[in-house]
Order: structure tokens, then C-alpha cells, then sequence
């Protein structure tokens, strides 16, 4: 009897199977990548999690390793630290990073700059023969594209101190030391001129001419000037922002 029914099965399935075979082993593939994916799934989540620690602790070794660095490293120590200060310590004698604090500042507002005042520079150069490129790294390295409160105290837009000679308005730097105030930001830039042709700077007028390299090294060499490296920093604005365009 079983004989007979396991006879009548197959010959009721045979012309299914012969006919639709191809089909029917799509569907045992789909039913063997389903089950395989399920198992490779649980075994995933039963693994365990001690693997997933290792970049976390070479992440914080590779933080432990640069925070040495920083700190071994002097030339760049003062920007780490003052790194949360938009407008830090302002004061002529610590302006050695003065360029650092002004790369901060967002390269829109020193285009800004330098648009508002490229014409004042050319103007002083004519009649004083300071390379208009001088004039305006030498401004946007003190007034900090116009964001040092000095600017906005009294117009100062080179930190000029007072002199003996000085018979002007005064402000008070931050320091305490007396500096110069003017009515508007035209006033500050003529006294630029005059402050370095004339006085103990009238010599300067002799390099009427020159390329702004030469005066980058005479107002470093100035014995007035407090701030470390400014011929280098002067050049470096100058490069950078290819103030070079505006001598004549």
C-alpha cells in the first residue's frame, strides 16, 4: 500500500518537478542565503565586545602623544594656549604673536580690510615713499583687521606710542602705557607716515623707493619697535595676502 502511494506521489509531482525545476531551485537558494545570513547575524552578536576598545586606546595615544608635542614645541605653545581668546592681551611688548591671532581672524574681514584702506596706503606712498604693502600689513598685524580695541577706543591703527614730541590726543593701552588717539582712522595713517620719516625715523626717508623687504627690516630695526620678528611677520602678510599689488 505504501508502495502504491509513494507511486501515485510521484507520478502526480514528476511533471510539476520537470516542468518548473528551475524555479523551485531558486527558491531552496533564497531559503539557503535567508538562513545563512540569520546564523552569520547571531553569531555577530554573541562575539565579543573587547575588540571595540582597541581604537579607543590608540586614539587616546595618539592624543596623549600631541599633547607632548605642544607642549615640548615653545614656538607654538603660545597659540595652544591662548586658543579660546579671540582678543588676547593686546599689550606692544607681547606682540610677538600677533600674526597668530590674526590668522584666527576670518579671511573676509581682512579682505574687508585691506579693501577699505588700499587706497589710503597707495595715497601715503606717494607723498612719503612707504610702500603702500608696508602700510597695511603694518596696520592689519596691529589693528588686527580693525578689531583691536585700541581702533575703537582711538582710532590707533598701529599701536603708535607717545613721544616727547607728541602733543596730541592720548589713550591708555592696556598696560597702562600711553598711547596715541585720533579723531578718525585717516589721522592715525598720515601719523604712520610721519612717525617713520620724521624724528629720530627721519633717516627712513632715505629708503624712499626701496622695496617693501628693505623697510620690513628697517622698522624691525627701528628703536622704537617692541615687537619680535616683525619684518617677518610683515613679509608674511604681505605674501600672503599679495599686498605687494598696491606699491606703485
Amino acid at each position: 500500500m505504501k508502495n502504491e502511494t509513494r507511486s501515485f506521489v510521484l507520478g502526480r509531482l514528476w511533471p510539476v518537478l520537470s516542468q518548473h525545476w528551475f524555479k523551485i531551485g531558486l527558491v531552496f537558494l533564497a531559503l539557503y542565503a535567508v538562513l545563512s545570513k540569520d546564523l552569520s547575524f547571531n553569531i555577530n552578536i554573541q562575539a565579543p565586545e573587547n575588540p571595540a576598545t582597541q581604537p579607543l586606546e590608540e586614539y587616546q595615544s595618539r592624543r596623549q602623544v600631541r599633547k607632548e608635542t605642544l607642549t615640548d614645541n615653545s614656538e607654538i605653545q603660545p597659540q595652544a594656549t591662548n586658543r579660546f581668546n579671540f582678543l588676547p592681551s593686546w599689550g606692544t611688548d607681547d606682540s610677538k604673536y600677533l600674526i597668530l591671532r590674526l590668522n584666527r581672524i576670518e579671511e573676509i574681514q581682512i579682505d574687508e580690510f585691506i579693501q577699505r584702506f588700499s587706497h589710503v596706503a597707495e595715497a601715503e606712498q606717494e607723498k612719503f615713499g612707504i610702500p603702500a604693502s608696508i602700510t597695511l600689513a603694518h596696520s592689519l598685524l596691529y589693528s588686527q583687521a580693525g578689531l583691536n580695541p585700541l581702533v575703537g577706543k582711538g582710532n590707533n591703527y598701529f599701536c603708535l606710542p607717545c613721544t616727547d614730541d607728541w602733543q596730541g590726543q592720548t589713550q591708555d593701552g592696556e598696560k597702562g602705557e600711553c598711547l596715541r588717539r585720533y579723531d578718525n582712522a585717516w589721522m592715525s595713517f598720515r601719523d604712520h607716515s610721519l612717525f617713520y620719516t620724521t624724528g629720530q625715523h627721519a633717516s627712513l626717508r632715505q629708503l624712499s623707493g626701496k622695496p617693501y623687504q628693505t623697510w620690513a627690516k628697517a622698522l624691525d630695526e627701528s628703536p622704537t619697535n617692541t615687537t619680535k620678528r616683525l619684518a617677518e611677520q610683515l613679509l608674511e602678510l604681505i605674501d600672503k595676502f599679495q599686498l605687494g599689488r598696491f606699491d606703485a
